[in-house]
């Protein structure tokens, strides 16, 4: 079986929806907030692209409008919500670009991709689990720090981060790319675009086990 946290996520909100959209492949039309967040997220990758040089702010802003442009025509809402959307795209890019100018970060990778190899001993089973982050960066010699951006407006307790799965498979991906790496020199953080604010974590070097049980208990009930 091939899964993502995004699936095991749908199955734990509702099974239902997980049969529609990863059994029978029916594929429902894309809300607004996800298109949205799909324009946030690609203005961001852009932003910390650098060839040769970084772009400016008004690149960003350009690059954004042009994206959310190209798919607001899709979505069935009026044109009023569609401008809205645009204009708040703006400000939650200038405040994040002001607070975080690319070339203060040293960032490894972006959109990085991983997969991880599970195994059932019990059933006999090897599953894949797979997933994208969206950015990796590397603040000292010896220290990573993974960030998944949020457009969101709710943010949760450092308890619920600290427990957060989609991180922990993050984590459980990016350690099994780099099996060298130390526990204690990979930052888990979750950026929450609405209010500028970044909430990170750890985790213990059990935890990559913990995480693969956590993954294939779900695997199991599907």
């Amino acid at each position: 079986m091939r899964t993502s946290y995004s699936a095991l996520d749908t199955y734990k909100t509702c099974p239902l929806k997980y049969k529609f959209s990863q059994i029978d492949k029916i594929r429902g039309e894309k809300t607004k907030e996800q298109v949205f967040g799909t324009a946030i997220h690609k203005a961001l990758q852009f932003m910390f692209k650098r060839n040769p040089l970084f772009p400016t702010l008004d690149e960003v802003l350009d690059f954004f409008a042009s994206w959310w442009n190209a798919a607001r025509d899709k979505l069935k809402i009026p044109d009023k919500e569609k401008d809205f959307y645009l204009e708040q795209g703006g400000i939650l890019l200038k405040k994040f670009f002001l607070k975080n100018q690319p070339w203060n970060f040293n960032v490894l990778d972006l959109e990085s991709r991983f997969e991880v190899l599970i195994d059932d001993p019990e059933r006999g089973e090897n599953h894949v689990l797979a997933g994208i982050i969206d950015r990796v960066d590397k603040p000292t010699d010896d220290s990573y720090e993974i960030i998944d951006y949020k457009t969101s407006r709710k943010m949760p307790s450092q308890e619920m981060v600290d427990k957060n799965l989609q991180l922990s498979i993050y984590n459980l991906g990016f350690r099994r790319r780099g099996p060298h790496i130390k526990a204690a020199e990979v930052k888990l953080s979750l950026y929450f675009l609405e209010h500028g604010e970044k909430i990170s974590s750890t985790r213990p070097p059990e935890a990559l086990e913990e995480t693969k049980k956590e993954v294939l208990q779900t695997i199991r009930e599907i």
